[in-house]
């Protein structure tokens, strides 16, 4: 069978075991073919019309809604699969109009990452890892990081700008999906906030993978704290660091930290010549207790099957390395991507406004334009 999924070093040595698992397992062997990010979506469109589609493809967030609301991936609830079986944010995003089009091979969450050592360097007390900062208390730390080390923070330009936004109570549309709100109050409150620490220099933004670059440059001590993901966990501690992960800051207008959940999921194609009963073995095995109970082992992120939470191997897992207890408290508090066919097109608008805001754009205008292409969409 050929399975499709986008370019990423870290995860090719899991294919790779996965596939020759599944092989032992069905007698079937599974050829991985991989494409950058940026292309996956022009590539299987063009597959599915070509007649030569993956049996199985990884789907970002982002594209379930779209694909699902074109029917060209297989509604799993009518394939003996049921969105019951799994958690939180993994379950939401991986549903459209009320049913299951993907599973979750796991799900992930955002938190803070701090250099310990550079903390005390600032004269900063060391928070606790299970304690969500206000505000205010994080801009505290930012200011005297910055003060003794150039920089306070590192986040991706556009993501990072969100979680101040969820995590303030906003988002980018409402429950119904009729109006955009993304230069709500609440968003309004985020952006206000985080500029002139940007304006400053206490906060670096990064665009064109800006979660990698900001990692990248904490693992190098060059920045104390970091927009991490529950996924950066095995780089950060093979770089030899102090360090260990905070719950996201909760903004003025609600009291829980909210960033989003992600990951990676797997849906067959309807159309385009994939074998569907390939597809759905695969699929039977990436979301069954054996696999998802290893991934955080394996890379990092989450499981997305609730049984998956209950084992003693992932359990035991977490209280051998306690700095993911962090990750395991922030899991419940993350949210899905809005279930909408135009998701992606929202994550654009967002994210080209947000880097706006960083360059000096008037907050309230940034938000407007970006509530207004969102409108476009609606």
């Amino acid at each position: 069978m050929t399975n499709w999924a986008w370019n990423d070093p870290s995860l090719q040595p899991v294919r790779e075991d996965q596939a020759a698992e599944f092989e032992e397992m069905t007698g079937t062997s599974i050829n991985w073919q991989t494409f950058p990010f940026g292309d996956f979506t022009a590539k299987f469109t063009s597959a599915l019309q070509g007649g030569n589609a993956p049996d199985t493809t990884a789907l970002s967030v982002l594209w379930v809604p779209r694909y699902a609301a074109q029917n060209v991936i297989l509604d799993l609830e009518q394939e003996g699969f049921s969105s019951d079986n799994y958690v939180g944010g993994a379950k939401r995003n991986a549903m459209t109009n009320g049913s299951l089009y993907s599973v979750p091979w796991y799900a992930d969450c955002r938190a803070l990452a701090i250099n310990k050592t550079m903390f005390e360097a600032a004269g900063l007390e060391i928070p606790d890892p299970m304690t969500r900062p206000s505000w205010e208390e994080w801009k505290s730390w930012v200011d005297a990081l910055a003060e003794e080390h150039g920089t306070g923070y590192g986040m991706p330009a556009g993501e990072g700008f969100d979680g101040f936004v969820l995590s303030n109570g906003g988002g980018y549309i409402n429950d119904d999906a009729s109006e955009a709100i993304i230069n709500n109050d609440a968003a309004l409150e985020a952006a206000e906030f985080l500029q002139p620490m940007v304006t400053d220099g206490k906060i670096e933004t990064y665009t064109g993978g800006g979660a990698t670059t900001a990692g990248a440059q904490f693992e190098s001590k060059n920045i104390p704290m970091y927009y991490a993901g529950s996924w950066d966990y095995g780089r950060m501690e093979d770089a030899g660091l102090d360090w260990q992960y905070v719950p996201h800051p909760s903004g003025p207008q609600i009291d829980t930290s909210h960033t989003w959940s992600a990951g990676v999921y797997y849906s067959v194609p309807s159309r385009g010549g994939a074998n569907q009963e390939a597809g759905l073995r695969f699929l039977e095995y990436i979301s069954s207790v054996e696999t998802q109970k290893k991934v955080v082992e394996a890379i990092g992120g989450f499981p997305g099957l609730k049984e998956a939470y209950e084992t003693d191997y992932f359990n035991n897992y977490i209280e051998e390395h306690p700095k993911l207890k962090t990750i395991e408290q922030e899991m419940s508090n993350t949210i899905a991507f809005p279930d909408h066919p135009e998701v992606g097109t929202m994550w654009t608008a967002v994210h080209t406004q947000a880097e706006a805001l960083w360059t000096g754009t008037e907050p309230k205008q940034a938000l407007d334009k970006a509530a207004q292409e969102i409108e476009s969409v609606l």
